[in-house]
């Protein structure tokens, strides 16, 4: 059965800088939509919580903090199942303290989980590495702690998530390599599939990007995405660019498509040959003569321009920053 293992604060209600009164508990927005739309999913929430042995708070606080979470959710007709934390400083050396795996040999035990029908989602890389030993898909909801172990997926909140779910149940990293990508479209290619293609920086995942995604994948049945690397970003937008490095880019990406890979070249020319996709998507502003219509031309590809809106762009997001 499909399982979800939660990470607590940061991913289910926001943090709080040690203030645990139960009161002051909030939500955060889209988790109960989000795990509303993943109902037929188990879910368990296991949390470091040293602040315990730090002194700010007791493992009672804990407690009391979990079940009205748990009631919140309830309230918005979501249940929860076991939540565990840990309570030990991180210099402890304990068993359950996550990377190490003792909350989830607890949980594996007592609800005969298996690695590979479980996703952790997190907001630290102590929870990707967590999900790492235990061999399942990973996936973080990045906020103010830095992405230090890279997941299978970079999503912004549980919706997002549960939409790549409710598509992808059983879900295999999304990011692969050219060649991966090439093969992964040959599979879908014999299976009767639509391929689709679009490609990007898509730096600062916006808006803007978010609709050339949604349009793409509207053309057929498996949506291929290439992501500039940084150094064609560089070479195109200029040495300050891009602010998000190539692999984070790819994964944010991911969410939204079926397969992503990251390419060097300064355009789609050299890779749409091996891809042959059935439809291949571009912005509006590049027009029908763009740059890979010969070549969508010589592989029998349709080419769907896609609206712009030059306001929901990074460089106009950077500038109001």
């Amino acid at each position: 059965m499909n399982t979800l293992l939660l990470d607590r604060d940061g991913v289910l209600d926001e943090e709080r800088d040690n203030d645990y009164a139960p009161d002051n508990i909030r939500l955060l927005p889209g988790v109960a939509e989000g795990l509303k739309q993943l109902a037929s999913w188990r879910r368990f929430v296991i949390s470091n919580q040293s602040g315990v042995a730090r002194g700010f708070f007791t493992a009672a606080d804990v407690e009391a903090c979990n079940e009205r979470l748990r009631e919140l959710l309830l309230a918005e007709g979501v249940s929860l199942g076991s939540m565990l934390f840990c309570p030990h400083h991180p210099d402890d050396g304990c068993a359950c303290r996550k990377p190490r795996l003792g909350m989830w040999e607890e949980l594996k035990k007592k609800y005969h989980l298996r690695p590979e029908d479980c996703v952790m989602v997190g907001n630290r890389s102590s929870d990707v590495a967590f999900g790492r030993a235990i061999g399942c898909f990973t996936v973080m909801i990045p906020n103010v702690h830095p992405i230090g172990e890279f997941p299978d997926l970079i999503v912004p909140d549980l919706p997002t998530l549960a939409s790549f779910l409710l598509r992808h149940p059983t879900p295999v990293p999304p990011v692969m390599t050219m060649e991966q990508a090439v093969a992964y479209a040959e599979r879908s290619r014999v299976d009767g599939k639509k391929i689709v293609t679009t490609n990007g920086a898509f730096d600062l995942l916006h808006p803007g990007h978010l609709f050339l995604l949604e349009q793409a994948r509207m053309q057929g049945d498996v949506l291929i995405v290439g992501v500039n690397s940084d150094a064609s970003v560089r070479r195109y937008k200029g040495p300050d660019r891009p602010i998000e490095q190539e692999a984070v880019r790819a994964l944010k990406v991911a969410a939204h498509a079926d397969a992503v890979f990251i390419f060097d070249d300064d355009d789609p020319r050299p890779w749409l040959p091996k891809i042959r996709p059935h439809v291949h998507a571009n912005a509006s502003t590049y027009g029908n003569d763009s740059i890979e219509a010969p070549v969508l031309k010589e592989i029998a590809a349709s080419l769907v321009l896609v609206p712009v809106k030059p306001e929901l762009g990074s460089t106009s997001s950077i500038l109001r920053s």
